[in-house]
């Protein structure tokens, strides 16, 4: 990848994590996408508009110092971690399948999962909207043979829902509480649209895995207690992105 290439595709990819920034903010106000693009971004402490400059993905929050111009109250720190992350996670994605129908697919569920993770981190929902929207461009997808073949698609998809909401299920019976969301359900079902059905273990295992280091952390360090809620969509969404950037050398070089 040439200098000049780098330079266009994290441009790109800050840009696109600016828009996300927005869609994570705003979507859970308004399933019906209806509030993405109105009114003007405003600071969400006194809601003053915030200027062009200071949109800018990074600079802006770097210009500001990481407070609102007006208010001077602090700007989170996650506005300018996705919008360097989306950069960081579009060069990757390129890299590894190029500017073809098959890096734009993937660029495309990169944005998706990044949406995913910040709302349930936020609010403990997954949409319908975007879980289903995204199940749906992945059975699409496969018809494509981008990532994966449609038969593999529609079983991963059927399958990833099934054994989720059947471990809930059965979680559910001895314990009593609930062990996670259907929102859960359907993003392991998106997953397995997009990625097939035998990407399946390693998604689970790898968000079974940084989930229970994750919860074990927060109860030793932080003295969360164990039934304390925990958000478990960004460690499935960031286990389907590592298997779909790299799964497929883990399964060439096991076969």
């Amino acid at each position: 990848m040439t200098s000049a290439a780098l330079v266009f595709i994290a441009a790109m990819g800050l840009a696109l994590g600016s828009f996300l920034n927005v869609v994570i903010a705003r979507l859970p106000t308004d399933w019906r996408l209806s509030g993405l693009a109105w009114p003007a971004s405003q600071c969400p402490h006194c809601q003053s508009t915030i200027g062009w400059l200071d949109k800018l993905p990074v600079v802006g929050w770097l210009l500001c110092q990481g407070h609102c111009r007006t208010c001077q109250q602090p700007i989170r720190l996650r506005y300018v971690l996705i919008e360097a992350g989306s950069a960081l996670v579009a060069i990757i994605v390129i890299n590894q399948f190029g500017l073809t129908p098959a890096g734009l697919s993937a660029l495309m569920l990169s944005a998706w999962l990044i949406v995913l993770s910040g709302i349930d981190q936020d609010t403990f929902l997954l949409p319908d909207c975007l879980t289903l929207s995204g199940l749906w461009l992945g059975l699409l997808s496969a018809t494509l043979y981008h990532h994966t073949t449609p038969t593999e698609a529609i079983t991963g998809a059927a399958l990833g829902y099934s054994v989720l909401a059947g471990l809930n299920a059965g979680y559910y019976r001895l314990s009593g509480r609930e062990g996670m969301g259907g929102g859960d359900f359907k993003l392991l079902a998106m997953l397995g649209a997009w990625l097939g059905v035998s990407a399946l273990p390693a998604v689970l295992l790898l968000a079974a895995g940084g989930g229970t280091v994750w919860a074990l952390g927060a109860m030793l360090w932080a003295r969360r207690s164990r039934y304390a809620m925990m958000a478990f969509g960004p460690w499935l969404a960031v286990a389907g992105w590592i298997t779909l950037i790299w799964g497929h050398e883990w399964q060439t070089n096991i076969g």
